[in-house]
């Protein structure tokens, strides 16, 4: 019996002893697999890299971007320099583009009519001092250049180049002056066949250690460009010399990029940012002014807490493609940009009809003066204040053409004994509106509602004037009927005076804000109904006996915008002289004698009280003062 047992032990434990063998052994055979897997994966993540460095050999490791397309490649590199993207003592780096990046490139010059090549550059510290072995007026410069097709074999290989010659056009600059990084841009030519002007690539020469950092193409842009971390320089295909004071840039090669006569001369515009440093903002009684030369021709800048940057078209210029230089607190000005303005060059394609119905877009002060003959139209041009958005600006040929335009509506909305009524061409017949007009888009609306209600024939001003409100948006469609936005439209006339059209651009320029603001609304019905009763009941009085202006004085709101603009339309140095003399009209002393005597008597001091509040209201919220609307003076 316990034979039998010892033998089923024994049987026992060979079988553990087998089990536990064929575990060892198939342990090792997975070990065995795993290993080999491994050793597989290992060998063809090898030929993988391998392969990939092999393809991407002639790569450099910088990206090609795009205005237009969040997609990045990178560059082929030409030398070992630019295979680094690295340039560690005096020497060049040589980039080609791919087929994609020249058809990116082309793309940009097609849909904006200009494209620029944006390089990056790093400059490094030096590790030893090598300039001694240039001649002294190459001593640390740097070259940006194209790549041309004679630059390739006819087999498409590179020729290596061993020099800068004088005949290259390049952008160049000392990099003893430059920052630590800088953005320098290179224009394409305009040329009626894009494909011919397209670089085949770019070299970068410098005489210091540099790192290139990346490539970007966008629309183009001239100028300079320091509010932002890593400065910009841009140039046209002429080339230069990047001034790293910022304070001289040469704009004379711009004619190679914008346009300078007809239509499309309204695109190019300048935009000129300011510093956001608080010590150097102008006071209320304290103006801080840089005067800007353009090739001759001085302006005057202020720099005001509430404002970014401003706008001026080239067309508004006497000399704009020409040298620019800062003259005075140049510390003021971060940024002079030449560009065409894209989302008005978007909307011209989109319209191309005849008349022009987009506004150009500047500072008010550059409208009076506005060269006629680089008007869009020949009766009239339309301006849209930069600084505020659903504000533009009419300036018509003469008083006949403001009329067909504004007339009718000048009764509609505002004239006593005719509010709310399209008059026929009979009834005006003989009447005049107003020398300059101001309007909500409320009221603009309202009179072509009425006149649609009516089924009223509108003059073909009229029409094209519905059509400039739809297409800047102060209007939508609702049916046959428009609906309000909002905004705010002034019109003056080149017949008018030059000494009057400066007060009425004033005038009609605080009304726009007065539309579109409603604190700055409800600010101005405090001090109307706060201020000296016998003084605003003179000046009511003074509207009442002044035929020609036929200002509905019933209407509130009306009075508030009138009384407001009337307040600010001349400087506060002024005021007093400006409602004593009309204190003493004949017209006014026979309408109110008491209330005219009491303005002689005060020396318009209720007058003058009302305008110092308007006028600091109007300074801490917009930057502006009275009897000036404008930032910028000729």
């Amino acid at each position: 019996m316990e034979n039998i047992e010892n033998k089923e032990t024994d049987k026992e434990n060979l079988s553990s002893k087998k089990k536990a063998l064929n575990l060892h052994f198939n342990s090792e055979n997975r070990s065995k697999t795993v290993f080999f897997i491994l050793v597989g994966v290992f060998i063809a993540l090898d030929i993988f890299i391998a392969v990939f460095l092999f393809a991407t050999r002639h790569f450099s490791p910088i990206f090609f971007e795009s205005y237009q397309s969040p997609k990045m490649t990178r560059l082929y590199a030409l030398d070992k320099n630019a295979h680094k993207s690295q340039i560690s003592k005096i020497g060049m780096a040589c980039y080609k583009f791919s087929e994609y990046q020249m058809s990116t490139i082309k793309d940009i010059y097609e849909d904006f009519e200009t494209a620029g090549i944006t390089v990056r550059i790093h400059v490094l510290p030096s590790k030893t001092e090598n300039s001694d072995a240039l001649p002294s007026q190459q001593k640390l410069y740097f070259k940006y250049g194209f790549l041309d097709s004679y630059d390739f074999s006819e087999k498409g290989k590179f020729i290596p180049l061993k020099y800068i010659t004088n005949q290259r056009i390049v952008v160049q600059g000392n990099l003893e002056h430059a920052p630590e990084y800088f953005d320098v841009s290179f224009a394409l030519k305009k040329s009626d066949n894009i494909s011919s002007v397209i670089p085949r690539g770019f070299f970068i020469y410098v005489a210091s250690r540099c790192r290139i950092e990346g490539v970007y193409v966008s629309p183009a842009k001239m100028g300079f460009d320091s509010s932002s971390a890593i400065p910009f320089y841009g140039f046209a295909a002429t080339g230069g010399e990047v001034d790293f004071s910022n304070s001289y840039f040469d704009f004379s090669g711009a004619p190679m990029l914008f346009s300078s006569k007809g239509k499309d001369f309204s695109l190019s515009q300048f935009e000129i940012k300011f510093s956001d440093d608080e010590n150097l903002k102008s006071k209320i009684d304290e103006s801080v002014r840089s005067q800007i030369n353009f090739g001759g021709e001085n302006l005057s800048v202020k720099n005001v807490q509430n404002a970014k940057k401003i706008i001026l078209p080239a067309a508004a210029l006497k000399s704009p493609y020409s040298q620019m230089q800062i003259k005075t607190h140049k510390e003021c000005i971060k940024s002079v940009i030449l560009q065409n303005d894209l989302e008005s060059l978007a909307l011209k394609n989109q319209d191309s009809s005849f008349e022009p119905v987009y506004p150009v877009k500047t500072d008010p002060g550059l409208i009076l003066n506005y060269p006629q003959e680089n008007w869009r139209s020949l009766d009239y041009e339309i301006f849209a204040w930069d600084r505020f958005s659903k504000i533009i600006f009419f300036d018509t040929r003469n008083y006949d053409v403001q009329d067909r335009f504004f007339r009718r509506i000048a009764y509609f909305v505002e004239k006593a004994g005719y509010k709310g009524r399209i008059l026929s061409d009979s009834e005006l017949e003989g009447k005049h509106g107003y020398n300059a007009h101001d309007y909500s888009s409320e009221s603009l609306a309202a009179f072509f509602n009425k006149a649609e209600e009516l089924n009223f024939e509108l003059n073909d001003e009229e029409k094209l004037l519905k059509r400039i409100l739809i297409a800047n948006d102060f209007f939508e469609s609702d049916g046959k009927f428009v609906k309000a936005h909002d905004g705010g439209l002034i019109s003056i006339s080149r017949e008018t005076a030059a000494w009057s059209r400066a007060n009425l651009l004033a005038h009609e320029g605080w009304h726009t804000l007065f539309f579109r603001d409603a604190d700055f609304r409800n600010f101005v019905s405090a001090v109307y109904h706060t201020m000296d009763s016998k003084s605003l009941d003179f000046l009511i009085k003074y509207f009442q006996s002044q035929i020609s202006l036929g200002y509905d004085t019933t209407d509130d709101y009306l009075m508030n915008n009138e009384f407001m603009a009337y307040m600010l339309q001349q400087p506060l140095s002024a005021i007093n002289d400006y409602y004593v003399s009309r204190a003493s009209w004949a017209s006014v002393t026979k309408y109110c004698p008491e209330d005219a005597a009491y303005i002689r008597r005060t020396n318009a001091q209720g007058l003058e009280d009302a305008a110092i509040a308007l006028n600091e209201y109007v300074f801490d919220a917009y930057g502006l003062i009275a009897g000036n609307i404008s930032l910028v003076s000729r």
